[in-house]
């Protein structure tokens, strides 16, 4: 049984780091210097103070607006916080791997920049793949160097080969390069069973919660719905919960 105290020492710990997350999305999706002094308010330019910047607390007291223009803040703000001080904290106390402190925070960013502008960076998605083949020949991660390698490598041509095919019965574009590339990253981490799992829990969450958001908005069958997110989730859910899923399905 954890101690109360260090679980809500870990979870906001996890809700700070959440927030560099947002910030780093955030910049390198539209191309903003990382290295300035204070953020400030894309809309009106004003310096956000500091307890303005508190996780989740702070964009809840200001309503999701600016505390002088009253512009919107995103909801992805604190979402992305609290996914982060979850999603950390529960790692730290079940699975106390350093290098999937890595892997999660790409996984964020990749949710985070997907939904915001339907990009994924690749310096966060394909970038980190021999990243995570690396850390596999050391014995850091739950693969071995050769599941990893080939995780990483299917992983891509997976997607590769259903986006070719979509293109060629239908003569348009689905799944977009970044998908392949965070997929592959995904491969690395864990494996060629983890990319099974992470497209097939995907592509169910994403047929039933992207359904659903289509019906309730009542867009187009041709209105993009960003992918990357569904992976992130197929792949959180292998990870913490591979046990199960292999009693399962096997």
């Amino acid at each position: 049984m954890f101690d109360i105290f260090y679980v809500l020492f870990l979870f906001s710990i996890f809700l700070c780091w959440g927030s560099f997350l947002n910030v780093v999305a955030y910049r390198i999706t539209y191309d903003k210097p990382f290295f300035t002094k204070r953020s400030v308010c894309p809309f009106c330019g004003k310096i956000v103070f500091w307890y303005d910047n508190l996780p989740i607390l702070s964009w809840v007291l200001l309503r999701g607006r600016c505390r002088f223009c009253r512009a919107s803040i995103s909801i992805l703000y604190p979402c992305i916080e609290l996914l982060s001080g979850i999603l950390f904290t529960s790692l730290v106390l079940f699975f106390p791997l350093a290098s999937y402190l890595l892997f999660f925070s790409a996984l964020i960013i990749a949710i985070r920049t997907d939904l915001e502008a339907m990009v994924i960076p690749q310096v966060f998605s394909i970038w980190l793949a021999p990243v995570g083949v690396l850390l596999s020949l050391f014995g850091f991660t739950r693969v071995s160097f050769w599941e990893s390698l080939l995780g990483a490598l299917v992983g891509y041509g997976v997607l590769w080969s259903i986006a070719a095919l979509f293109k060629y019965f239908t003569k348009r574009d689905g799944l977009g390069v970044g998908d392949m590339e965070l997929l592959a990253m995904i491969g690395s981490f864990l494996g060629p069973i983890g990319v099974w799992f992470s497209v097939f829990i995907g592509s169910v969450s994403g047929l039933v919660i992207g359904g659903g958001y289509l019906l309730l908005t009542k867009k187009g069958r041709n209105t993009r719905i960003p992918f990357g997110p569904f992976l992130a989730l197929g792949a959180t859910i292998y990870f913490f919960f591979e046990s199960f899923l292999f009693r399962v399905f096997f």
